[in-house]
């Protein structure tokens, strides 16, 4: 009983950090123009540090490492949805979002990955790894400019 609740408490946790809204209430819907930061100036657009898009395929193969463990087919520790393809990133989330909006905002944020997991009572084995600084430029930058499908979709 006592692990049923606790799942239950995972998901809706997981959902809440999933739906929540910046603080500085700007919408999290960015596509088409400078992402404000916490400062209130703009950030960067998303793109390479060499000013080129970021591929898809670049974009995957970081879901691959740190994402899918939860958010597979099936749902694994109270992930909401699947990220296994390009077109699981652009599906409708809410009437106003996609999922990758949503994507944004977590990783922005450091909600994501969620490494609370790590903690008891789940302690997960192995541990939820954080986003290393390169793989958090790399999705960030491939979110921030529209989750485009750069460099086409069929990823190696």
């Amino acid at each position: 009983m006592r692990s049923a609740w606790l799942k239950r408490g995972l998901v809706l946790a997981g959902y809440l950090a999933l739906v929540a809204c910046s603080d500085d209430g700007t919408d999290v819907t960015r596509r088409g123009g400078p992402i404000p930061s916490p400062d209130g100036g703009a950030a960067s657009s998303g793109g390479s540090a060499n000013g080129d898009a970021v591929k898809w395929c670049d974009a995957l193969a970081v879901i691959k490492a740190k994402c899918q463990r939860c958010h597979q087919d099936p749902l694994q520790n109270g992930a909401p949805m699947p990220l296994l393809t390009y077109d699981d990133t652009q599906a409708p989330w809410s009437s106003t979002q996609a999922v990758h909006d949503v994507m944004l905002d977590v990783v922005d944020r450091g909600i994501m990955p969620y490494v609370a997991l790590n903690d008891p009572p789940n302690s997960l084995m192995p541990p939820v790894v954080p986003l290393t600084s390169a793989e958090k430029a790399t999705l960030l930058g491939w979110l921030q400019q529209g989750a485009l499908p750069a460099g086409g979709t069929a990823c190696p």
